[in-house]
């Protein structure tokens, strides 16, 4: 039986994060080695976590965070999502959607943002699309999660959501995340 929780960082228990580690360790550890929970990739942590389980087992993580982040000539809140992964063998079972329609649902009510916003790789962009995001053709900025403290620039991709505003409702310009990307 499959279970979908949000849970706030303080919410969070010991076992909690030795499952997240199992479940990044599956995906990233050969290229990115061990997972921390105090240093993650070196993207921004999240705030509210989006854990699915079936049988027990972690089978899928995402979170947000909120910050105020600058786009075009004015500033906007977005919730920020990041760490969106399904362990393999449950991937095509819409667990991801399940997970940023909870995530979504949230920006709407318990953690408010006026947009969602994340990034990923080329190969992504369709599932984000089909979860309700909208390519953003935009520079965006932010600090490199390799050192934490280099500015970089780049083209995306870059996706955004309706939150508490309508997805036309999202400026246009250059977006600065003013910090780590998510």
């Amino acid at each position: 039986m499959t279970s979908l929780e949000l849970r706030w960082t303080t919410q969070l228990s010991a076992s909690d994060y030795a499952d997240m580690a199992v479940l990044f360790d599956s995906e990233y550890e050969d290229e990115w080695g061990p997972w921390n929970p105090k240093q993650g990739y070196g993207y921004a942590r999240g705030e509210l976590h989006c854990l699915v389980r079936d049988g027990g087992n972690l089978v899928g993580y995402a979170a947000s965070a909120r910050r105020f982040v600058a786009v075009g000539k004015g500033e906007v809140v977005v919730a920020g999502i990041g760490g969106v992964l399904t362990a393999a063998a449950t991937r095509g079972q819409r667990i991801g959607h399940g997970m940023m329609s909870s995530l979504q649902e949230a920006m709407r009510g318990d953690a408010p943002a006026e947009f969602g916003l994340l990034g990923c790789r080329e190969e992504v962009v369709p599932f984000y699309q089909s979860c309700g995001f909208v390519l953003v053709e935009s520079l965006i900025r932010d600090v490199s999660p390799r050192d934490a403290m280099t500015v970089i620039e780049s083209a995306g991709p870059t996706l955004v959501c309706a939150g508490t505003k309508s997805i036309e409702a999202w400026p246009a310009g250059t977006i600065d995340l003013r910090g780590l990307p998510w």
